[in-house]
């Protein structure tokens, strides 16, 4: 049987519909896809001894957020100016931490691709991978650069000893400064601690590896050409986990921040992806 005119009417209208309706999603899903390239791309903001720096859209995360707590918590102003002191300090010292890999890397012949700033941090991009000993003191650089700033942000702030204070005294832009010395040193205090866990692939764990390598191949002479590969084998696979674990079950039990449960299954995953 034929269809009726109004079948077919209808049939008509139901394939314009769902025609104009995919052209739509594709239009829709065409102009954000862009949008998200666009933004997911990084930006080359300087060079440094001819080594690009780079900032992941994404990086501004923390800045904005900041932001938007200090607006809840105080006028619109001292929001915007601690967002951006915030902001400059938290990149010049990750900046100087990476830095600090660069120049040591450079140290031992392995130039660097670039260094990316990214939410969780800024990485330092090498061309070639390092081994023993060079690992140990590339990764050894940089907390070593962040507990540089750490006694330079204390000394910033025991110069204000309370003659100073006293000097100074009605200015209020003296409690500010204090302020961002008093940040500045636990920023970097911070960085440095945390990037001394022995958690494969930061700092900690690859000091770890390095260490581990070193120590095998000479207790162990027939197993000299392998101390390398079982070195990450025993950080990656045993140290990593156990303070992933140890670091998440302290998030839930005590620290309260909820980011490491994130982060560090990221980080274990990272390293087993690379080992």
């Amino acid at each position: 049987l034929q269809p009726s005119r109004w079948q077919q009417f209808r049939s008509f209208l139901q394939n314009a519909w769902r025609g104009r309706f995919r052209v739509g999603v594709l239009w829709i899903w065409f102009h954000v896809e862009g949008v998200m390239r666009f933004l997911w791309r990084p930006f080359t903001m300087f060079h440094f001894h001819r080594v690009p720096v780079q900032i992941h859209a994404t990086f501004l995360i923390y800045p904005v957020g900041f932001f938007i707590w200090c607006q809840s918590r105080q006028d619109a102003s001292r929001g915007l100016l601690w967002s951006i002191v915030v902001l400059l300090l938290f990149s010049c010292s990750l900046l100087v931490h990476e830095f600090a890999h660069v120049f040591a890397a450079r140290h031992w012949a392995i130039n660097s691709r670039r260094v990316i700033m990214i939410p969780l941090g800024a990485v330092a991009e090498l061309e070639s991978m390092p081994g023993v000993p060079s690992e140990f003191w590339i990764a050894l650089a940089g907390p070593l650069a962040s507990f540089t700033l750490v006694g330079i942000f204390w000394l910033g702030l025991h110069a204000m000893g309370p003659s100073v204070r006293y000097w100074l005294s009605g200015r209020h832009w003296l409690l500010e400064v204090r302020h961002v010395f008093r940040f500045g040193y636990a920023l970097n205090l911070i960085v440095a601690i945390f990037n001394l866990l022995p958690c494969f692939p930061m700092d900690g764990g690859r000091v770890l590896r390095s260490g581990l390598a070193v120590i095998i191949g000479r207790v162990f002479p027939q197993h000299a050409g392998q101390a390398f590969l079982i070195a990450t084998r025993i950080a990656v696979r045993y140290v990593s986990w156990l303070v992933a674990l140890g670091m998440m079950a302290l998030t839930i039990f005590s620290t309260r921040i909820w980011m490491h449960l994130v982060l560090f299954p990221l980080l274990v995953l990272h390293a087993e992806a690379e080992y």
